[in-house]
């Protein structure tokens, strides 16, 4: 059942962060690096820290803690960011596929980027992880109201299910 859930939410991830990135990707690199205040500063900054959070805890989930923050070798301009980004939704997504029940209820050890160690079940790690993209989404959404954009995705779970 669990294996059920969580599939069912990383395949939501992809299409939530599509949804998003439809949006974002329309708009002039201006916008997309113009200073707002949220938890990042700006919408390219907020999508970066999504992808950093699900690069970070896919590696993890493969045995292996980063000690530093993927986007730091972006770049500040990384033309067709958009595109990777939802590949590795798309990765994200077929790791979780392919693991079993047993696997999802395992234990993961793993250190945060400070090298501090913690543990937690695989699939308690892939809530976490595609929970923190419904949050960060979430900003993205008051962020492009602040640029002014009015029409704007509908990217509920519920939206999701009925179009399925």
């Amino acid at each position: 059942m669990i294996k059920t859930i969580l599939t069912s939410y990383t395949s939501y991830n992809i299409w939530a962060n599509k949804k998003m990135m439809d949006t974002i990707a329309l708009l002039p690199n201006d916008m997309q690096d113009m200073a707002l205040q949220t938890s990042f500063p700006s919408l390219r900054k907020t999508v970066y820290h999504i992808w950093d959070a699900q690069v970070i805890w896919l590696s993890r989930l493969n045995g292996i803690s980063l000690t530093t923050w993927p986007s730091e070798t972006y770049g500040d301009n990384f033309e067709g960011y958009e595109i990777y980004f939802i590949k590795h939704c798309e990765e994200f997504d077929q790791f979780v596929k392919n693991k079993s029940e047993d696997y999802l209820e395992s234990i993961i050890r793993y250190s945060s980027l400070n090298g501090k160690e913690f543990q937690s079940r695989a699939w308690q790690i892939i809530m976490h992880c595609m929970n923190h993209g419904t949050y960060h989404r979430g900003q993205l959404i008051i962020m492009l109201r602040n640029l002014g954009i009015t029409e704007l995705p509908q990217t509920d779970y519920i939206f999701y299910l009925r179009e399925q």
